[in-house]
């Protein structure tokens, strides 16, 4: 018996798992990373530099990535604070060692 103005359960399929669409742990570091490596010449603009990793940090952070990525996080704001002091080479050095870190990750 149904009661008035209830219509009885229809079984439905469930839909499946949505997949996941986020980007993978760190996806926003390699770009800031991939995107200052091929920049640090002889004479960069390292304020605009150390800007974009200051920029894929905080994108990291946004999403809720740095804890999974911790020492890359860690090495890309130490090459930020570098850029800005003008220490070139050991930035590339920190830059390197990051995107040897993230790269290893599944």
């Amino acid at each position: 018996m149904v009661h008035r103005g209830r219509r009885p359960w229809i079984p439905r399929a469930r839909p499946e798992a949505l997949p996941d669409l986020r980007p993978s742990a760190g996806h926003y570091l390699i770009a800031g990373i991939d995107a200052v490596l091929p920049l640090l010449t002889a004479t960069p603009d390292a304020l605009a530099l150390a800007e974009d990793l200051r920029v894929s940090l905080a994108r990291t952070a946004a999403c809720g990535d740095t804890c999974r990525v911790r020492d890359a996080a860690d090495a890309v704001r130490l090459a930020a604070c570098m850029l800005v002091s003008g220490d070139i080479d050991d930035a590339r050095a920190e830059l390197l060692r990051a995107r040897t870190d993230l790269g290893a990750r599944p």
